[in-house]
């Protein structure tokens, strides 16, 4: 692909570029004058100008954009395509000029045409978006631009609309169609307090939600950015390619001079300038990575750049927190021990009270308590979450905490009877909560949650694909990991860690030169989710953290998704490798016919661009590349 359209961010329809026009006029102009040279009409000079106007249209850009290109100290292989048409000119060999010009420009265009189908996708993605949204004002309904719209504002969807920005519904129910970010084509039931995604289809009920996200911060939006920066976070391979790269054009001019001087034909250092051309080289890993993030967007993973599947490819270790990754993040409060003299609705009262405004699965499970047992939940000051122990909070006057025992002065410190209950709980693998006021225990919520039922699958998935470790580090109590790590077949599990820890044991397995691949909800997990090789966020629609810490986010929440990841970001390496492997052979080959007075400059010109659109069809079949699920085994009796 010639210099001016080797950058694949800069896409349109084939057939709407004036580039492709003007190439195809020059292509005409060529031709006529070829007819016009071989009928041997007089005169004889329409023959050469026509050519020459050919050279003009389709040659001239090339010449400019490697004059650009040498101001600017950026050599690209622009410069031998432009002394192979200089190096016809200079011979009087006009037609050979055109015609090389012609097919060098026709070529790389229909290269980027096949390129485009790995977006295309993502150009159907960013079309999914109304243009106009139905505000609900005070002074009444009214339809308004989508770009007007603002975080806060209230908005109506009606059936068979779509969803115009991120949002939470605040009355109504109905049933979305997602699969445009989710992969899942079987609607899913929302209602009021659930979130909703730009770009979804609203099938049968009218919603009335509040913007969260808007523009280019939505879901949507955000996977549009991540696939057309791909190309900017190369692979090593395509780094390795590019370092490369540079010494092509003196070694292709060495080798066109070595031609020219040992058969004094300098029609063949044309054709090896041609040839040698590393097109097909330099396209083998930017087609396969925006192929492959392509791919990876439409199942709902979301991937900063093509280095971090290069990094799941090689994942020989995968490592899960347990809470909202292999849970369902839906956690309830089954049971309440009180200290004496204290209520059942007062432990449930200052808990609630102190996690009201916080995101953790655990403290959603406190509120949803405190609504079924009508409590009044009064608003907390001086909050302060202590990562991977609890919460503390200022709640009338009174300190109170929620979380782990050693929030306070740790098991041995609890009264005989409540001692005996987190003891019992933990047995059960229920999840336990201490509440303190004033640094005295005053009660213990016992908080379970369920495996997610994709769990188990993913863990088959995975062990299907050879990965050598799974384990998962959690924070909670010992029984209650090992019951997950039981139900969903997890052979290796560590309890009761801080975020230091996770971090240390995910250090651990890179000493034993592990490539690691952790799988947290971007929050808490937040520096394990960065010391790991691969870090995978799960719930990115919602959460900022996920995408700027993690590499890979899920959107909504699909653990089972991973052996596709992995599956796909082993194909992408392998097109990769398979790629410049063809390019390098195409190279060759067309280098030493061009030498040997084999090919032509015409007919290596075509030869050139034939390896080049083979690249570029291996990558785009990356955009056809399926799901192969794989089958949930039955769960262990007693799970």
């Amino acid at each position: 692909m010639i210099g001016r359209f080797a950058k694949l961010g800069a896409y349109q329809e084939l057939f709407n570029r004036q580039a492709f026009r003007l190439c195809l006029l020059g292509g005409a102009l060529a031709l006529a004058s070829h007819l016009w040279q071989r009928s041997g009409l007089a005169p004889a000079w329409p023959a050469p100008t026509l050519a020459l106007a050919a050279v003009a249209l389709n040659g001239a850009p090339i010449v400019w954009e490697a004059l650009q290109g040498l101001w600017r100290r950026q050599v690209n292989v622009d410069e031998l395509v432009s002394l192979a048409i200089l190096a016809a000119l200079f011979q009087g060999e006009f037609l050979t000029a055109a015609a090389v010009s012609f097919i060098m420009t026709l070529g790389s265009l229909i290269e980027q045409a096949i390129s485009q189908s790995a977006r295309r996708s993502i150009q159907a993605l960013a079309r999914m978006t109304p243009d106009e949204a139905t505000l609900l004002a005070d002074d009444g309904p009214r339809v308004v631009p989508v770009a007007s719209v603002g975080i806060g504002d209230r908005l109506l969807v009606k059936p068979g609309e779509r969803v115009p920005v991120d949002g939470l519904i605040l009355s109504g129910v109905t049933a979305l169609d997602e699969s445009s970010l989710t992969g899942e084509s079987i609607p899913r039931t929302r209602r009021s307090g659930d979130p909703v995604l730009a770009g979804s289809l609203n099938y049968n009920g009218v919603i009335e939600i509040r913007a969260t996200q808007v523009g280019d911060d939505t879901a949507l939006g955000r996977v549009v950015r991540l696939v057309t920066e791909a190309e900017a976070h190369k692979p090593r391979a395509a780094r390795l390619v590019d370092r490369y790269a540079q010494w092509f054009t003196p070694l292709v001019l060495a080798c066109a001079g070595l031609a020219w001087w040992l058969t004094g034909e300098p029609g063949r250092a044309v054709a090896v300038l041609v040839a040698g051309c590393p097109c097909a080289l330099l396209m083998a890993a930017p087609t396969a990575t925006v192929a492959a993030v392509a791919r990876a967007a439409r199942s709902g993973i979301l991937v900063k750049g093509g280095r971090h599947l290069e990094e799941v490819a090689q994942a020989d270790a995968v490592l899960f927190d347990k809470t909202g990754t292999l849970t369902m993040g839906e956690p309830r409060v089954e049971d309440v021990v009180t200290a004496d003299g204290r209520t059942r609705e007062e432990i449930i009262a200052c808990a609630a009270g102190a996690e009201q405004d916080c995101n953790h699965p655990l403290a959603r499970a406190v509120m949803k308590a405190a609504h079924y047992a009508r409590v009044s939940v009064t608003r907390a000051e001086n909050v302060l979450s202590e990562i991977g122990l609890g919460v503390r909070a200022m709640l009338d006057g009174s300190l109170i905490e929620v979380g782990s025992a050693y929030l306070g002065l740790g098991e041995a410190a609890l009264p005989g009877p409540l001692r005996a209950s987190l003891a019992g709980m933990k047995e059960k693998g229920v999840t336990p909560l201490v509440v303190y006021r004033d640094q005295k225990p005053i009660g213990i919520l016992g908080v379970s949650d369920r495996p997610r039922a994709s769990a188990r699958q993913a863990v088959a998935g995975l062990k299907g694909l050879g990965i050598a470790r799974i384990g998962i580090l959690s924070g909670d109590h010992d029984q209650s990991v090992r019951r997950v790590a039981a139900a969903i077949g997890v052979p290796e599990a560590w309890s009761g860690l801080k975020p230091q820890d996770k971090l240390e044991i995910i250090r651990q397995f890179q000493e034993q030169g592990r490539r690691v691949l952790f799988v947290g909800d971007g929050v808490n997990d937040a520096p394990a989710l960065a010391g790991a090789n691969v870090g995978v966020a799960m719930g990115a629609a919602g959460s900022d953290v996920a995408l700027e810490t993690a590499d890979i986010a899920l959107v909504h929440d699909e653990v089972a998704k991973l052996p596709l990841l992995i599956r796909l970001a082993r194909r992408m390496l392998a097109l990769i490798r398979l790629n410049i492997g063809l390019g390098l052979l195409f190279n060759t080959v067309a280098i030493l016919g061009g030498a040997y007075g084999l090919l032509s400059p015409i007919a290596a010109s075509v030869f050139h661009n034939a390896g080049s659109i083979i690249v570029v069809l291996s990558s785009a079949s990356l955009i056809l590349f399926r799901d192969r699920p794989a089958a949930a085994p039955a769960a262990p009796a007693g799970a």
